[in-house]
């Protein structure tokens, strides 16, 4: 079995995952649905946090032999994510990893810059921004003391692409990689990893999905490389990567996994 140095020099097996515990926000459903249940697969205990209940993801992963937590979390809110990590903390008395996979997108509005309201551009950096930055403020108390820890943000290909109609959710997606860029040169000297994973459009929501010309989907597959629409499960390779120590020398990163849509 091939093994790694860690931060502090002592061996460790990249594939190895011993009881490490990972918090996925929005992992109710969709894409962080798709995560929890491999990270649960792969050996990881999962707190699925969501503001909607994610009881049926975590019932799902207990009775298939995993370990997993439902934690209620709005993450624009302060006192909830600091209550979420807590939570995580009193039960499993550790965080290793938190992928920030909660937005605001399937209610966004694509219209013109000039027509969007306050309001409108004041939720998408509320949830998108600020939610991202409170969850990783909640557990980097809990990761510094360990001398170790991974987060996962998420950002997306229209930063690349500058879709139009969408300036809100474009300029809160190219705000977290910016973001994860000055995070991780903060922590880095507690052993924190940070990195960014930006996905292409995957159409999992279906009320979202019908609210869109179709249009868009066939012009979106047919710049990819791979001539297919994007499936939750094709994030699931470079997120358990990210999570884990396969990457423990890896930090300040973009991943783009767009099916070869966009070079970047």
């Amino acid at each position: 079995m091939f093994s790694a140095l860690n931060h502090i020099g002592q061996e460790r097996d990249v594939n190895h995952v011993d009881n490490e515990v990972v918090i996925v926000t929005g992992g109710g459903k969709g894409i962080g649905r798709a995560y929890a249940l491999a990270l649960a697969q792969a050996g990881y205990r999962v707190a699925v946090a969501d503001i909607a209940d994610p009881s049926v993801v975590v019932t799902e992963i207990n009775d298939n032999g995993g370990q997993a937590m439902a934690v209620h979390v709005d993450v624009a809110v302060a006192e909830s994510t600091g209550h979420m990590a807590r939570t995580v903390v009193d039960r499993w008395g550790q965080i290793d990893g938190l992928i920030n996979n909660a937005a605001y997108f399937t209610t966004v509005r694509k219209k013109p810059f000039d027509e969007l309201t306050v309001d409108e551009w004041d939720i998408a950096f509320q949830v998108n921004v600020r939610g991202t930055w409170l969850c990783c403020k909640s557990v980097f108390p809990y990761m510094r003391d360990r001398g170790y820890g991974k987060i996962v943000n998420t950002s997306s290909m229209v930063v690349p692409t500058a879709v139009p109609y969408f300036l809100h959710y474009v300029s809160t997606k190219s705000a977290i990689i910016g973001l994860t860029r000055a995070l991780a040169r903060e922590v880095g000297r507690h052993g924190i990893a940070v990195n960014t994973l930006s996905p292409c459009y995957v159409p999992h929501d279906p009320t979202y999905v019908a609210k869109q010309d179709d249009a868009m989907g066939t012009a979106i597959v047919q710049e990819r490389i791979f001539k297919r629409e994007m499936r939750p499960d094709d994030l699931i390779g470079t997120m358990l990567y990210l999570i884990g120590h396969g990457s423990d020398f890896v930090t300040g990163q973009n991943l783009y996994v767009n099916g070869g849509r966009a070079f970047t």
